[in-house]
């Protein structure tokens, strides 16, 4: 059978085939810009954001009760904007992209009232922030936690080049920012969201800064007050027009690769871009393909189908050096034991360290060896030749988050090992399913420091899993990860995590 579900404002079912095989490559160019403001998508470089977050605000000097009332109201209002409230139908704000999930504000805290104003250098705001956690009138610095000092009228800040306010860091969980009251409501939406996407600016980068190639568009008016337009990756790095961005999705499930393909060439030209791809092979060979698009502009891609490793690493080695990286890769094996391969590149300038068709013991030795130099996982896939043998492909990239892992583990000590570092502040980042010799499936995971929502379905029918999906879909909730694997007797299954609305990739 082949399915697919066309998600836009709906959810429809749309065609059954019958099923082929077909292996070769297929590169596509990237589309010209579109016309507007020249802006470029964000890229992620490991480092920290803020995604279920509090902002706490200090009102430093002499403050009017109305004034603190006013921008007090501003905020507030603004963190609901981020966590979604009021969001139009099919829609999500637009750092949600970046993994921007719950922001919620703290009551207005006060001091200095009778503090002279003045130009006020780093360390001076530093030693007003480290002065009021010793009081109690802040909280302590954490990765969930972002300190905002609002000096009064008549203060400036130096040490930014002229700026209005900015945000910093003092270590990869101690974030903060500043913005006088003389700037304008923007400028607080502004250095807001720019902590959430990269709250360690300068330490270790998150994104790219989300709103700095904007800085020339006019303010987004909102219900509650302006906001600055943000770069829109769903929008192939233009500038937002409205603070909100797409939460369509395309899938199709167990295609052809001539009909995937034939869907792909239509949805390209459309700004449709893939955010997950997978192969699997049944019994006679066949080879079908699931896949999952989100709109995207014109973000370039380029991808390879069923090649073999010569074919993968040589188009690897020529588009590195020009600026593109791995978004997606996999590896399938063929009944005769050939490994092909499915990989697909963006634009991107992060270091990358790869593994392909290791055993365990040489993954685990690479992968102690590279974590205490600052790289963490960013791609993992197991895949098992016909004689038994579990193999690794891995991708990292430089990092500097806390990471949790089991590697060919059943189910039953997966979940309970998932329970446990639910319970804990860890999220899946990596989810892999494959089944070995005997027909029983085991699983690889990793786990990353994180407190929002997920669900999950493990080992279910296609029949179960769209079900689920469709009432999933209506509730706000987006396919984050997805994996399907053929059991003894050609019975195809899946795995899927949800989180609530799209990310740019998966974080």
């Amino acid at each position: 059978m082949k399915t697919t579900i066309e998600v836009r404002s709906r959810v429809e079912m749309r065609k059954i085939a019958s099923l082929s095989a077909a292996f070769l490559i297929g590169i596509l160019s990237m589309l010209a810009p579109k016309l507007g403001w020249a802006t470029t998508a964000l890229q992620y470089h490991g480092g920290p954001f803020l995604q279920t977050f509090e902002i706490y605000p200090l009102y430093y000097g002499n403050w009017a009760e109305s004034d603190i009332t006013t921008q007090q109201t501003y905020v507030v209002n603004l963190a609901a904007y981020l966590s979604g409230e009021n969001a139009p139908a099919s829609e999500q704000p637009m750092m949600k992209q970046y993994g921007v999930n719950q922001v919620t504000v703290a009551a207005a805290a006060t001091a200095s009232p009778n503090a002279k104003p003045k130009a006020l250098s780093r360390s001076a705001l530093l030693s007003i922030i480290h002065s009021n956690q010793k009081s109690g009138t802040l909280p302590a610095f954490g990765p969930n936690t972002l300190i905002v000092v609002f000096p009064a009228h008549g203060f400036t800040v130096t040490g930014c080049d002229g700026c209005g306010g900015y945000h910093a860091s003092q270590s990869t969980s101690a974030f903060w920012a500043v913005i006088p009251e003389d700037q304008e409501q923007v400028v607080i939406a502004h250095e807001i969201f720019e902590s959430s996407a990269d709250p360690a600016v300068n330490n270790f980068l998150g994104w790219d800064e989300a709103v700095d190639q904007c800085d020339t568009a006019s303010p987004i008016n909102l219900s509650f007050g302006p906001i600055p337009p943000a770069i829109d990756n769903t929008d192939g790095g233009t500038c937002s027009t409205t603070g909100y961005t797409s939460l369509d999705e395309i899938q199709v499930y167990g295609w052809t690769y001539a009909d995937y393909r034939a869907e792909y060439n239509t949805l390209f030209p459309e700004g449709w871009r893939l955010y997950s791809l997978q192969s699997y092979v049944l019994s006679d060979g066949n080879v079908l393909y699931n896949a999952v698009w989100r709109p995207t502009g014109n973000t370039g891609e380029e991808q390879l189908y069923g090649v073999t490793y010569a074919q993968f690493r040589s188009t690897y080695n020529t588009l590195f050096p020009e600026g593109w990286r791995l978004y997606i890769l996999q590896s399938y094996v063929l009944p005769n034991g050939d490994v092909l391969y499915n990989a697909v590149f963006r634009p991107g300038n992060l270091g990358e360290q790869q593994l392909y068709g290791v055993t365990y013991a040489q993954f685990r030795s690479t992968y102690n060896t590279l974590y205490p130099e600052g790289w963490r996982l960013s791609i993992l896939q197991s895949y098992v030749l016909p004689n038994g043998d579990v193999l690794y492909n891995a991708v990292f990239r430089p990092g500097d988050s806390g990471e949790t892992q089991v590697y060919g583990w059943t189910l039953t000590d997966f979940q309970t090992e998932y329970n446990k570092l639910w319970t804990e502040g860890w999220r899946l980042y990596i989810l892999d399913s494959y089944v070995i010799s005997d027909g029983t499936v085991r699983y690889n995971a990793v786990w990353r420091p994180a407190t929002h929502g997920e669900i999950q379905v493990y080992d279910w029918t296609f029949a179960d899993f769209q079900t689920e999906y469709n009432t999933l879909w209506t509730e706000g909730w987006r396919l984050y990860i997805l994996n399907a694997y053929v059991l003894p007797g050609d019975e195809v299954r899946y795995d899927a995590v949800w989180q609530q609305g799209t990310i740019d990739r998966p974080l």
